[in-house]
């Protein structure tokens, strides 16, 4: 089970911030995240990623064939 919870860090102790569903002196694993490992999300997303296909796609189809493009051919 995974499970995200907010925290305070206080004198060496991570201090739940809401309940935690978890037995006493369970061994757990935390991962934190560093402000410099934050990565802002591109402005469009998956738009962006669409408009870079159309710009080098030669073929006329791209609006009917969208998945193709972005996922390939699956059929084959």
């Amino acid at each position: 089970m995974v499970s995200t919870i907010h925290a305070i860090y206080e004198n060496g102790v991570f201090k739940p911030l809401e309940r935690v569903d978890c037995r006493e002196h369970a061994k757990v694993i935390v991962t934190i995240p560093l402000p410099e490992e934050h990565v802002s999300p591109p402005k469009h997303g998956f738009l962006d990623a669409i408009i870079d296909i159309a710009e080098n796609c030669a073929d006329s189809d791209l609006a009917t064939q969208h998945d193709k493009y972005l996922y390939g051919d699956l059929a084959g």
